[in-house]
């Protein structure tokens, strides 16, 4: 009989403090998603059941009729923005309030490489982000075009050596992210590399580990993402320990091996190097989206507001696993696209032979791959229907009401904007799931139906975006010229000309879930 009694009384307790923190939105006259126990309404994300992506492109599809809907990881209230124009007001027009990410900044004082510019906060991340934006200015880009391009000849060098040999099918989603590694230690360290034709180069194996699609790196991203403050409360490294070794290892010969020799070199290391000695660089000129748009606090003198090395250590890790990534995928994206729609493949490739006819692909300049506008366009639509980081975060540093709502968001509720599912809306784009690079001939968003509001933003948009997106679609783009201006392209598995690519459901990022070999040969 008492056992009854306590059952019913610990039910009655569960079902009411469910019930209390279930109603945080429709306390606020927030329409919200239905909630399970536990689990909120991220209960496949935990369960592994489903991505990131497909889980916030579907709350996306079944709600996107309200301009935001609330919803609740676990138990934390989450805010997602639906409407195109709200997510224009969150990300530029009201960016003074939605300046930050969900993400354990504050645990770099236990853990120096999270504090990296994508995790900082406020006036931390303002500094460094005004301090390190000429390291991506379009001059700095001109002077590391050679280096790249010496990075994707030996790529294309590789394959056609393979070709001759009778090897034709090719992980090119491996070979890109070695090239991706090169392209990096190139233009950020200095570092000579070739992971091409090294299987194990150890930089290569690091930046593996970094998106290693596993259980553990799955459940502290999202963490990291999601309660953010558990990090730092717990102190949970995000980051496994032979990484941040080996990044610091990196840095300290980089730097002291520079400052030994007077070695100066045009890259992202040498600027930090100056950030590091002076406080800043001669380039250095203020943001004026930034300064203008938030009411910062005092800021330290610039000569005064030097880099440490864990400062440095951390902008490496960040440089390195997000460009790891990031341009890698895409461009094994755009390839596995072009390999199945043959008619962008010709038109891409025409292209490529009408702008390097009298200089060849020896000879590709900066300014000649300018001129590709059509490669640009096929990388444009890749980033539409494979954008990188599927969902966008933001987080409010000050309690507000969204316009056009009398709804109060609390300071410090994590606000998501699930970017896949609006780049694939039907109502948006025109049939989206088809790969059409033309969209983007005339139209630097896709030419949409939508006409306001922001519905394209694969680097993020207003003044925090992404501060490497140029440089990773100058790669991109070089490196997906010289592969199809030597070889055609083609699907090894012909099933997979009318499948769509399945992610693995341990990775926050966009992550095919298996390998797509693709043959290649030589072109006449």
């Amino acid at each position: 009989m008492y056992a009854v009694i306590i059952s019913i009384l610990i039910a009655t307790a569960v079902y009411l403090v469910n019930k209390y923190f279930f109603s945080y939105w429709a306390k606020r006259n927030v329409p919200q998603l239905d909630p399970t126990f536990l689990v909120g309404n991220i209960g496949k994300l935990f369960t592994f059941k489903e991505t990131m992506a497909d889980v916030f492109s579907n709350i996306y599809e079944k709600n996107k009729h309200h301009r935001f809907i609330g919803g609740y990881l676990s138990y934390i209230p989450m805010l997602i923005i639906n409407d195109p124009q709200l997510v224009q007001d969150v990300m530029i027009r009201d960016f003074k309030t939605f300046h930050d990410r969900p993400t354990p900044g504050d645990a770099a004082e236990i853990f120096p490489l999270v504090g990296n510019l994508f995790n900082l906060r406020g006036q931390k991340w303002k500094n460094l982000r005004v301090k390190l934006s000429p390291a991506f200015s379009s001059g700095r880009l001109k002077v590391m075009f050679p280096f790249l391009k010496d990075c994707s000849q030996v790529l294309v060098d590789y394959v056609e050596k393979n070709i001759k040999n009778g090897i034709t099918v090719f992980d090119f989603k491996d070979l890109l992210a070695r090239l991706t590694i090169d392209n990096i230690s190139s233009v950020a360290l200095g570092v000579e590399n070739d992971c091409i034709n090294d299987d194990n180069n150890m930089l290569y194996k690091i930046g593996l580990k970094i998106f290693e699609p596993s259980v553990r790196n799955a459940l502290v991203l999202t963490m990291a993402f999601f309660t953010p403050d558990l990090i730092t409360r717990f102190k949970i490294n995000p980051i496994l320990p032979e990484i941040g070794d080996f990044i610091y290892s990196l840095v300290n010969q980089t730097v002291e091996h520079r400052e030994k020799n007077n070695i100066h070199r045009n890259d992202f290391m040498q600027l930090l190097i100056e950030l590091k000695n002076k406080g800043f660089v001669s380039e250095s000129r203020r943001n004026s989206k930034i300064d203008e748009e938030i009411d910062w606090e005092d800021e330290v003198s610039e000569k005064g507001n030097r880099l440490t090395i864990d400062d440095i250590a951390a902008q490496v890790f960040i440089f390195f696993g997000a460009g790891f990534e990031t341009s890698s995928s895409t461009m094994s994206f755009c390839l596995f696209e072009l390999s199945r729609n043959k008619e962008a493949q010709r038109k891409a490739q025409e292209e490529i032979d009408r702008v390097l006819k009298s200089a060849g692909s020896e000879c590709i300049t900066h300014d000649l791959l300018h001129e590709m506008k059509y490669v640009e366009c096929c990388i444009d639509e890749t980033l539409r229907k494979y954008p990188i980081a599927p969902v966008l975060f933001r987080t409010n540093t000050r309690d507000c009401k969204l316009p056009g709502s009398d709804a109060v968001i609390e300071k410090g509720t994590p606000v998501l904007i699930p970017l896949m599912g609006i780049q694939r809306d039907p109502q948006i784009f025109e049939d989206p799931m088809k790969f059409k690079p033309e969209r983007f001939l005339n139209s630097q968003i896709g030419d949409p139906k939508v006409k306001t509001g922001i519905v394209y933003a694969p680097f993020g948009d207003g003044p925090r975006n992404c501060i490497g997106g140029r440089l990773g679609k100058l790669q991109s783009k070089l490196g997906l010229a010289m592969i199809l201006h030597k070889f055609n392209l083609e699907l090894q598995d012909k099933a997979m000309e009318n499948e769509e690519i399945k992610f693995h459901t341990y990775s926050l990022v966009l992550s095919p879930s298996k390998k797509i070999p693709l043959n290649a040969s030589l072109r006449n």
